[in-house]
C-alpha cells in the first residue's frame, strides 16, 4: 500500500506542479497580451482598414501565440513574434478579400453613400482615395514597409522584425516608396 500510495501522491504532486506552471504561463501570457494588444490591432487595421476584421485578426494572432507560447525560446522577443503573426494573418485575410472581390462582378464604389458636404470635403475624399489607390499600386515590398512605418508609426527595427528584413532595408524601401508616391501624385 505504501508504494501505491506514494505513486498516487507523486501523481497528485506532478498534477499540482503542472497546474501551477500552467497558471503561471497563463498569467505571463496575459500580461504580454495586455502590453501588446493595441499594437497588434493597429498592425491588422493598417493592413485591412476595417476595425471588425482587425479585431478578429488580433484575436486569432493571440490565440495562435498562446497555442505556441511554450515553444517561444526567448520571452523578450514576444512582441516581434506576435506582431509578425498578426501581420501575416492580416495579409492572408486581405488576400482572401481581394479574391472574393475579383470573383464578384458587382461591388459598391466607396464613398457613394456619403452625403455631399461641400466641395472641399469632396476634394479631400478624392485625394485620399487617389492616395490609397497609388499606395495599393506600389510593389508589395514597398507598400508593406510604408503601411507599417507611416500608418502604424513603427520604427525601422520594428518593421524589420515584423517583415523579417534588416532595418537598413526598411529605410531604403521606405525612401523608395515615398519617392514613387511623390512621382505618382504629381
Amino acid at each position: 500500500m505504501g508504494s501505491s500510495g506514494s505513486g498516487v501522491t507523486g501523481a497528485c504532486v506532478e498534477a499540482l506542479i503542472a497546474r501551477v506552471e500552467a497558471e503561471e504561463r497563463g498569467a505571463a501570457f496575459g500580461a504580454r497580451v495586455a502590453e501588446n494588444q493595441r499594437r497588434v490591432f493597429q498592425i491588422a487595421y493598417g493592413v485591412l482598414g476595417n476595425a471588425a476584421d482587425a479585431e478578429e485578426v488580433a484575436q486569432e494572432a493571440f490565440l495562435r501565440a498562446y497555442q505556441k507560447f511554450a515553444s517561444l525560446r526567448e520571452a523578450e522577443k514576444f512582441r516581434a513574434w506576435v506582431n509578425r503573426i498578426a501581420f501575416r494573418l492580416a495579409l492572408n485575410r486581405q488576400r482572401g478579400h481581394r479574391r472574393r472581390l475579383a470573383r464578384d462582378t458587382v461591388w459598391h464604389v466607396a464613398g457613394t453613400s456619403d452625403a455631399v458636404d461641400g466641395a472641399r470635403s469632396a476634394e479631400e475624399r478624392v485625394l485620399v482615395q487617389r492616395l490609397r489607390s497609388e499606395i495599393e499600386s506600389l510593389p508589395e515590398k514597398f507598400r508593406r514597409v510604408l503601411q507599417l512605418s507611416i500608418v502604424e508609426e513603427m520604427g525601422a527595427a520594428d518593421v524589420g522584425a515584423v517583415l523579417g528584413i534588416p532595418a537598413g532595408t526598411v529605410r531604403s524601401r521606405l525612401h523608395t516608396a515615398r519617392k514613387l508616391l511623390l512621382e505618382a501624385m504629381k
